[in-house]
C-alpha cells in the first residue's frame, strides 16, 4: 500500500475561525459605549475582550499546528488535540455522507468545514470526523474521493443532473411556518438580554411606556385586532427573511451515485447522500402549508437522523431534500430521487371508523385534564373560574384534531414500496423500499383488540428507524406487512 502524506488544515483558519466570536465581543463593547458612554467603560471590560481575542487566536493556531488528516486506501484518519492527543480513524467503506458547510467568513476566504459521517443512527464522537477548516477545493476533492466508489452501480453513475432548483415563489410558504414566531421570540429575548448587558431599564424606556399607555387608553375591541395585525405583519416579514437566509440558492443534484443538496444565503451548506444508502422518502405537509398546496421532502437514509450534537449545528436538517415548496415540486423530487413514479401519491387503504373513535376520545381526554384540574382548584378558591371555563374551548378543538388525525391515516403496498401516512399537524407520508424493512413490531392493546384494530411497525435501518401503520384493521395491517416482506411473518400468521 502506498504511503499517504499527512495533510494540514488551511492556514487561513487561524485567522478566520475567531472572527465571529471576536466581532460578537466587539459589538457588545460598542453597544455598551453607546448606551453607557466612554466614561462608564471600566478598564476590565476592554482588557477582558482583548484577552479573549488573543486566547482565540492562540487556541486556533495551536489547533492548526496539531491537527493532521489523511485518506488512505482503507481509512480516513485524523490526528488532533491540544493537551491530549487523539488519533481517530474511520473505515473508508463506512463513510455514508459528507457534509460541507461555510459561514460568511469561511466563504470570504474560500474555506469550508467538512464533516465525514458513517451510517450510525446515534451521534457518537467515533462515528464522525470534522475538518475545520480546509480550502473549498480540498473539500470538494474529499467529497468526490469519499463518495465516488468503484462499486457504485452503473445505473447510478450514469444518472446525473439537476433535480430541483430554488424558486422565489417558494417563499410564499414561509409565513405558514413557525419561522416568524421563532424569530420574534429570539428578537425579544435578545433585546432583554442586551438591556441587562448595558444596564438599561427596558420597562421604563419610552417605547415600552408608550405601548403600555396605548393598551390603557384603547378599547380592547381595537387593541386586540391592532396587536394581531402588527404581530401578523412582523412574523410574515421575519419568516420570509429567515426562509431566504436558510434556503436561498437551494439546489439538489445527482452526481456519480450520490445526491447533493446545497442551500443557504449567509451560511452555505452542502450535504451529499450516497444513493445506495437511500431507503425511501418522507413528504411532510404542515397544516397551513398543506391547505395552500405545499409540502416538504426528507430522505430516509442511513446516517442522516443522528441526535443533534450541541457542538454541531449542522446535524439539523441533514436529511432535507426539499424545503417548503409547491406540492408538484415535491412530487417531482420524490419521483426523481426514487427513480419511479411518486409512491406517496398512491391510493391508500382507509382505516376503520373505530380508529376515529379512539383518536377523538384520547384527544378529548387529554384536553379535558387541564380544565378539570383548574375546575378543582377553582372550587377550592385557588384559581378563578373563568380560567377553567376558557379551557373548555379546547375540547371541541381536540375532537377536531383527533378526527383530522384519523382522516390522515392510511397505508398501501405499491410496487417496491410500503407507503404509510399519519398525523395532521403535520401530515406525513413515507414511502419505504420494501427491501429495506428488516423486521416487524406488532402491537395490540386490550382496547384495540375489542375494536379490531392493530398497530404494525416496520423496522428499518434508516430514518427514524421505525414507521408505524397506526390503528389499522387487524386483517389489513397484517396483510400489508405480509405483502411488503413475504414470508417474514408467515410462521406467525394463521390463515383464514
Amino acid at each position: 500500500m502506498t504511503e499517504v502524506t499527512w495533510q494540514q488544515l488551511d492556514r487561513k483558519t487561524i485567522f478566520v475561525a475567531p472572527l465571529m466570536p471576536i466581532l460578537s465581543v466587539f459589538g457588545a463593547a460598542v453597544v455598551i459605549v453607546l448606551f453607557r458612554g466612554w466614561e462608564k467603560l471600566s478598564f476590565w471590560e476592554p482588557a477582558i475582550a482583548g484577552t479573549i481575542a488573543l486566547g482565540l487566536f492562540v487556541a486556533n493556531a495551536w489547533h492548526y499546528k496539531t491537527t493532521r488528516y489523511r485518506i488512505t486506501d482503507t481509512h480516513v484518519e485524523l490526528h488532533s488535540g491540544m493537551l491530549v492527543r487523539k488519533h481517530r480513524s474511520l473505515a473508508k467503506d463506512r463513510v455514508r455522507a459528507v457534509d460541507m458547510s461555510a459561514d460568511v467568513f469561511h466563504r470570504m476566504f474560500g474555506l469550508s468545514v467538512v464533516t465525514i459521517g458513517t451510517g450510525r443512527q446515534v451521534s457518537e464522537s467515533g462515528d464522525e470526523l470534522k475538518l475545520e477548516a480546509v480550502s473549498a477545493g480540498e473539500a470538494e476533492r474529499l467529497r468526490t474521493l469519499l463518495l465516488h466508489r468503484i462499486d457504485t452501480p452503473v445505473s447510478y453513475q450514469r444518472q446525473t443532473g439537476e433535480l430541483a432548483r430554488f424558486s422565489p415563489q417558494w417563499m410564499r410558504y414561509a409565513p405558514l411556518t413557525w419561522f416568524g414566531f421563532v424569530a420574534v421570540a429570539v428578537l425579544i429575548g435578545g433585546l432583554f438580554q442586551l438591556a441587562r448587558t448595558v444596564d438599561l431599564d427596558l420597562w421604563n424606556s419610552g417605547p415600552i411606556k408608550a405601548l403600555v399607555s396605548f393598551y390603557e387608553t384603547t378599547p380592547l375591541l381595537i387593541a386586540i385586532p391592532a396587536t394581531g395585525v402588527v404581530v401578523l405583519l412582523l412574523t410574515t416579514v421575519l419568516s420570509v427573511l429567515l426562509y431566504a437566509v436558510f434556503y436561498w440558492g437551494f439546489e439538489i443534484t445527482r452526481q456519480n451515485g450520490a445526491l447533493r443538496v446545497q442551500y443557504g444565503l449567509i451560511n452555505r451548506r452542502s450535504v451529499s447522500i450516497e444513493e445506495k444508502r437511500l431507503r425511501g422518502v418522507q413528504v411532510d405537509e404542515p397544516l397551513l402549508v398543506r391547505l395552500t398546496g405545499g409540502a416538504r421532502v426528507k430522505a430516509v437514509a442511513t446516517g442522516l437522523t443522528k441526535k443533534k450534537d450541541d457542538n454541531d449545528k449542522w446535524e439539523l436538517d441533514a436529511d432535507l431534500l426539499l424545503p417548503q415548496a409547491p406540492k408538484e415540486d415535491a412530487r417531482k423530487v420524490a419521483s426523481a430521487v426514487l427513480n419511479s413514479r411518486p409512491p406517496t401519491d398512491t391510493v391508500l387503504t382507509a382505516h376503520p371508523f373505530a380508529a376515529a373513535r379512539r383518536l377523538v376520545l384520547w384527544h378529548v381526554v387529554g384536553a379535558a385534564i387541564p380544565a378539570v384540574t383548574l375546575g378543582i382548584l377553582s372550587t377550592l378558591d385557588l384559581t378563578p373560574w373563568w380560567i377553567a371555563e376558557l379551557l373548555l374551548v379546547l375540547l371541541p378543538l381536540a375532537a377536531l384534531i383527533g378526527y383530522g388525525e384519523y382522516r390522515g391515516l392510511g397505508h398501501a403496498v405499491d410496487g417496491d414500496f410500503l407507503v404509510v401516512r399519519w398525523g395532521v399537524m403535520p401530515r406525513s407520508t413515507v414511502a419505504l423500499q420494501r427491501t429495506g424493512v428488516i423486521g416487524w413490531n406488532i402491537r395490540q392493546s386490550i382496547f384495540q383488540r375489542r375494536a379490531g384494530l392493530i398497530s404494525v411497525t416496520a423496522t428499518i435501518a434508516a430514518g427514524s428507524g421505525a414507521y408505524t401503520i397506526r390503528y389499522a384493521a387487524q386483517s389489513d395491517g397484517l396483510h400489508a406487512a405480509d405483502q411488503a416482506v413475504p414470508d417474514l411473518l408467515a410462521p406467525f400468521l394463521v390463515r383464514d
